[in-house]
């Protein structure tokens, strides 16, 4: 179930934080952005690279990295938070 959803222009993606019911698991996606719309290619941060970042046991872990996600610079948004592990 997707729980929020966002468009973040000056990142160049959107993200989601979507709950899984049968795990129980949050998850932060996000996907590109071409000319300002949704690719629509969701994944989670560091999925590309063999771990997830951004899948988390609860609700507000979930939200602080969102949060994460809108404040940190956009050059650090994919390489610095791609490699997280909090």
């Amino acid at each position: 179930m997707e729980l929020l959803r966002e468009t973040l222009p000056d990142r160049g993606l959107a993200v989601r934080l979507v709950v899984d019911d049968a795990t129980a698991k949050y998850r932060v996606e996000y996907t590109p952005l071409s000319g300002g719309v949704m690719t629509d290619e969701w994944t989670v941060f560091g999925g590309t690279v063999g771990y997830d970042a951004s899948v988390f046991a609860t609700g507000a872990a979930a939200r602080a990295f969102v949060e994460r996600v809108r404040t940190v610079s956009h050059d650090d948004v994919l390489a610095r938070l791609a490699a997280d592990t909090d």
